[in-house]
C-alpha cells in the first residue's frame, strides 16, 4: 500500500491532501518522529474526527525500531501510512532494524521479558473457566450479547486492534484501562477509587518464541486466543495481595509488581506511554 513521507511538522489531520482534502478514512494511518516532549516519550490520538496518529520521540527507548515495526505492521493491513519522520532518521531506523521483523520469533535486547494484562473481577472468572485470553473481536463472535463496543473505541483506537489482546509491561496503564472501563469514560488519574480485577504476568520470551508476539510500535500483542497454561507466570487479585478490592490503579499495580518480583526476582519496567 502507499507509504507518503512528510516532513515532521506535517499538521494536516483532518483533511487528507493526499486525497483531495476528503476527510480521512479507517484506511489513514500517521506516524511522527519528534526530538522530545515535556510530558510523554509516545502517544497515540485522534482516530475519530481525525486521522490517528502514533507521535514517539527520539527519547523513546529504540524509537528505530517501533518505527519500522509500525510500518510492517500497518502494512500488514493494507493501511495508507503517512510518515511524518525525517529522511534521515527513516534511514538510519531502516539500517537499524535490518534483519527483524514486527513478529519476530525472539525477544530483543531492550524489550521486557515479562507482559502484563489487567481484567475486570467478572472478565477473570470468565478467563479462569475457559483457560484463556481472548481478543475482544473473539469473544464478541463466541457471544453476541458481549459487550456493544471495545474500550479502545474510546480513544479512537484503529478497528483492528480489537483482534488482539494487549499487553503492558509494570505500571499503571493497564489499570487504567481497567478503571476507565468501569467507568464508562478515559479516567488518567491513578489516585481515583475503583474496583480492582486481576492482575496476569505472562513470560514474554514463551509467547515470542512461539511465534505470538505480534509489535505495531504502540504495543506488544498476541492475536486471537492465549492459552494460560503454557504462558503465565501468576496472577495479582486484592485476595492474593491482601488489599481492599476497593483500591486505587497505583496501589494495585505498585503492590502487584512488588510481590511478582519479591516471588520472581524479575523487576518490572513502567514502558506505558
Amino acid at each position: 500500500m502507499p507509504i507518503f513521507r512528510v516532513d515532521n511538522e506535517f499538521k494536516q489531520y483532518e483533511k487528507n491532501p493526499f486525497n483531495n482534502d476528503e476527510p480521512y478514512n479507517d484506511d489513514w494511518i500517521l506516524i511522527k518522529l519528534i526530538d522530545k516532549a515535556d510530558d510523554f516519550q509516545m502517544m497515540t490520538t485522534g482516530g475519530k474526527s481525525q486521522i490517528f496518529r502514533f507521535i514517539i520521540t527520539k527519547e523513546a527507548k529504540c524509537w528505530q525500531y517501533r518505527i519500522q515495526d509500525f510500518i510492517q505492521y500497518e502494512t500488514s493491513y493494507g493501511k495508507n501510512i503517512i510518515l511524518a519522520i525525517d529522511a534521515d532518521d527513516l534511514n538510519g531506523s531502516q539500517l537499524e532494524y535490518r534483519g527483524h521483523k514486527y513478529n519476530d520469533c525472539f525477544l530483543r535486547d531492550y524489550e521486557e521479558r515479562i507482559l502484563v494484562h489487567t481484567t475486570t473481577i467478572e472478565n477473570y472468572n470468565k478467563i479462569i473457566t475457559s483457560k484463556a485470553l481472548k481478543s475482544w473481536n473473539t469473544l464478541k463472535s463466541e457471544n453476541s450479547d458481549w459487550e456493544e463496543s471495545p474500550i479502545g473505541a474510546m480513544i479512537g483506537d484503529p478497528v483492528n486492534y480489537s483482534n488482539y489482546i494487549m499487553f503492558g509491561t509494570g505500571g499503571y496503564y493497564q489499570e487504567i484501562i481497567t478503571s476507565s472501563k468501569q467507568k464508562g469514560y478515559i479516567e488518567m488519574n491513578v489516585d481515583c477509587v475503583y474496583t480492582a480485577g486481576a492482575r496476569f504476568y505472562f513470560s514474554a520470551e514463551r509467547i515470542a518464541q512461539d511465534g505470538l508476539l505480534i509489535r505495531d510500535g504502540v504495543h506488544l500483542k498476541v492475536k486471537g486466543k492465549l492459552s494460560l497454561s503454557n504462558y503465565l507466570l501468576w496472577t495479582a487479585t486484592s485476595n492474593v495481595l491482601g488489599i481492599s478490592e476497593q483500591t486505587t490503579p497505583r496501589i494495585f499495580a505498585e503492590t502487584s509488581d512488588r510481590m511478582f518480583t519479591e516471588k520472581f526476582g524479575i523487576s518490572l519496567e513502567d514502558t506505558s506511554y
